[in-house]
C-alpha cells in the first residue's frame, strides 16, 4: 500500500509539473510591442467566443483582468494605455488585423511579426472576432 500510495504521489507531481510549464508557455493575449502600437490575440481561454462577440467585447474582458485600458466614445477608441486621440484627431488610434474578411488592404496597411495586416473595415463595437485572429492597434498621425 505504502509503494502504491508513493507511486501516485509521484505520478500527481509529474502531473502538475507539466501544467506549470504549460501555463508559463502560453503566449500573452495583449503584447505591448510599444506605447504606440498594441497587438491582442482573440482566445476562447480569455473568454467564450461566438458568432456575436465582438471585438469591443473581448477588449472589455482583458480590461477586466488589467491587461489593458481603453475608452471609447461615440463608437471610437479614443485612448488605450493612457494616450489620447487629439480633439483634431490628427493622430488616432487605428485598426488592422489578421483577419482577411474583414481588412482592406486600400485603406493602408501595418507590419508585425514580418506580417501584413490590412485595416480593420469597422470598429471595435461592430467587428466580430474569430479565435485566434489578431488585432492590432496603432497609434498614427495624418
Amino acid at each position: 500500500m505504502k509503494k502504491f500510495l508513493n507511486l501516485l504521489l509521484i505520478c500527481l507531481l509529474v502531473v502538475l509539473s507539466a501544467f506549470a510549464s504549460c501555463a508559463k508557455d502560453k503566449e500573452p493575449l495583449v503584447v505591448i510591442e510599444s506605447d504606440t502600437c498594441i497587438v491582442i490575440t482573440v482566445s476562447s481561454e480569455q473568454m467564450e467566443i461566438d458568432s456575436s462577440t465582438t471585438l469591443l467585447d473581448y477588449m472589455n474582458s482583458l480590461k477586466s483582468d488589467e491587461q489593458i485600458n481603453f475608452t471609447i466614445s461615440n463608437g471610437m477608441i479614443n485612448s488605450i494605455n493612457g494616450i489620447e486621440n487629439p480633439q483634431d484627431y490628427s493622430s488616432c488610434w487605428m485598426l488592422y488585423t489578421s483577419d482577411s474578411l474583414n481588412a482592406n488592404d486600400a485603406w493602408g496597411t501595418a507590419e508585425y511579426n514580418g506580417e501584413i495586416y490590412g485595416s480593420a473595415v469597422v470598429g471595435a463595437e461592430s467587428l466580430i472576432v474569430k479565435n485566434n485572429c489578431i488585432y492590432i492597434w496603432v497609434y498614427q498621425s495624418f
